[in-house]
C-alpha cells in the first residue's frame, strides 16, 4: 500500500515483471493455474461495466481485424522481416491495401498484441504475430468467423423461432439458419473444396498439444493382458471407428508393436478409398458408425471425439451397434471424447460445446452426462478416465456390454 493507504500501482507493476520472469521455468500445469489466477486478479482490477462493454463491443471487432490479418498477409509480412520494422505505406504496398485501411486495422492489431509498434505507423512482428502463422490458426481465423461465428450471430433469432430449445437436428441448426440452406455441415463444406480444405487443417491442431490418450490410459493392465490370455491370432485387437486416415492407430502400433496386424480402421468410403501410406498392420474397412458392426468380438471397439458431433438419439444407435458386436466380459467400448466439468468450465470447453450445438446439433458432455447416455443403451460404465493434464478436459469412458 502507498503512505495514503491506497494500492500501490509500482508494487502491482513490479509484481507483474517477476510473474514474466518466472513464466518460461513453469510446466504446462502450472502455467494454466498461474494464468486462472491472474484472470481472477485481473477481474478485481477491471470496472464491471467496462469488461462488460468490452466483450460486447470490441470481441467481434478484434475478430474482424485479426481475420484481415490473415487475409491480407500482415502477420506473414511482419515475419519475414526478421524484427526490422516496417512502415504503413511499405507494408500496404506489399499487402496490396489502401494505407488508411492497413493503419485502421494495424491500430487494433496492435492494441490487443496480434502485432508491435516501433514508432508512428511503424510496426513489428510479436509473439501473436507468430502464432497466427500456424496452418491451424490461420485456417481457424477464416472458418471460424465464416461459419461458427455466422451461426452465433443469427441463433437468438433462430431459437425464438424454435422456442428456445435445444437443436436435435443436424440439419437444421443456427448454422442452416444463418447460411440459408439445409444441408448438413459437412454436406455444405465439401460442395465448397476451400472450404472443406480450410476446415481439414483447422483440424490438424486438435491434438498439437495432448498426450496420446494411450499414454495414460492402462493399455498393458487393461488391454493387452486380455487379449493375450486370448491367444487368437485372426482376432482384432482394437477397431477405430471414425478413425479418418489412420493417425491414432499408427501412434498406437508404434508404442505397442504386438498390436501390429491386430488393429482395424473403419470409416466412410469415401475416407477409406482416399488412404496413403497405411501401415500394413492396420486393416482399413468401409463401415458407417450407425450401421451394424461387422468386426464381431474385438478386444476393444474405439473413438476418438466422434460422438460431440451427435445427439444423444443418435449416439444410442451407434451405442446399440457396437454392443451388438461385443462379447460379454471380454469386450470394452473405449470413448475418447472431452469431459467436462459440471461447474467451473473453463471457457475454451464451455464456447466449443456451443459451437458444437450451432453448427451440428452436436454436444460436449459431462461425465454424468455420458453415464446416464451410455448405460441407457444397455452398456455398462467400468470407468471414466481423465487425463492427467491440467486443464485438458480429455477423457476416455470406458464399458462394457451389461450384464
Amino acid at each position: 500500500m502507498s503512505p495514503n493507504g491506497s494500492p500501490d500501482v509500482q508494487a502491482i507493476t513490479r509484481l507483474v515483471e517477476e510473474v514474466k520472469k518466472c513464466v518460461e521455468a513453469l510446466a504446462l500445469p502450472d502455467r494454466r493455474a498461474a494464468l486462472s489466477s491472474l484472470r481472477s486478479a485481473i477481474s478485481v482490477l477491471e470496472d464491471p461495466e467496462e469488461a462488460a462493454f468490452a466483450q460486447i463491443f470490441q470481441s467481434p471487432i478484434y475478430n474482424f481485424a485479426i481475420r484481415m490479418g490473415v487475409e491480407l498477409g500482415i502477420f506473414r509480412k511482419l515475419l519475414e522481416r526478421n524484427g526490422t520494422p516496417v512502415s504503413a505505406a511499405d507494408l500496404a504496398a506489399e499487402c496490396a491495401a489502401e494505407e488508411l485501411l492497413l493503419v485502421r486495422i494495424m491500430r487494433v492489431l496492435t492494441a490487443i498484441g496480434y502485432a508491435g509498434e516501433s514508432g508512428e505507423r511503424e510496426y513489428v512482428a510479436s509473439q501473436l504475430s507468430k502464432a497466427m502463422v500456424v496452418p491451424y490458426l490461420e485456417a481457424f481465423a477464416v472458418h471460424s468467423s465464416e461459419h461458427s461465428a455466422r451461426a452465433a450471430i443469427r441463433a437468438p433469432e433462430y431459437f425464438k423461432l424454435h422456442g428456445y430449445k435445444t437443436p436435435v437436428d443436424s440439419r437444421n441448426c443456427p448454422l442452416q439458419f444463418a447460411l440459408e440452406t439445409d444441408l448438413h455441415f459437412f454436406d455444405w463444406i465439401h460442395r465448397h473444396p476451400e472450404k472443406a480444405k480450410r476446415f481439414n487443417v483447422c483440424m490438424t491442431g486438435n491434438k498439437l498439444r495432448r498426450r496420446e490418450w494411450f499414454e495414460w490410459y492402462p493399455v498393458a493392465e487393461c488391454l493387452l493382458k486380455p487379449f493375450e490370455r486370448r491367444n487368437r491370432n485372426d482376432s482384432a485387437f482394437l477397431v477405430d471407428m471414425g478413425g479418418g486416415k489412420g493417425r491414432h492407430l499408427e501412434a498406437l502400433m508404434k508404442s505397442f508393436p504386438s498390436t501390429e496386424s491386430h488393429l482395424v480402421l473403419q470409416d466412410l468410403p469415401g475416407t477409406i478409398s482416399s488412404l496413403e501410406n497405411l501401415s500394413s498392420g492396420i486393416r482399413p474397412m468401409s463401415h458407417d458408425i450407425f450401421s451394424p458392426q461387422p468386426v464381431v468380438g474385438a478386444l476393444a471397439y474405439y473413438t476418438h471425439f466422434v460422438l460431440h458431433d451427435f445427439t444423444d438419439e443418435r449416439c444410442r444407435v451407434f451405442l446399440r451397434a457396437v454392443a451388438s458386436a461385443m462379447t460379454p466380459g471380454y469386450s470394452r467400448l473405449l470413448l475418447n471424447e472431452a469431459v467436462i466439468p459440471e461447474r467451473g468450465c473453463p471457457p475454451v470447453f464451455a464456447t466449443g460445446d456451443i459451437t458444437m450445438m450451432l453448427v451440428l446439433a452436436g454436444i460436449q458432455r459431462s461425465k454424468r452426462h455420458w453415464v446416464e447416455l451410455v448405460e441407457s443403451a444397455g452398456l455398462r460404465v467400468v470407468d471414466v478416465w481423465v487425463s492427467p493434464d491440467d486443464g485438458d478436459m480429455e477423457g476416455v469412458i470406458e464399458a462394457e456390454v451389461a450384464s
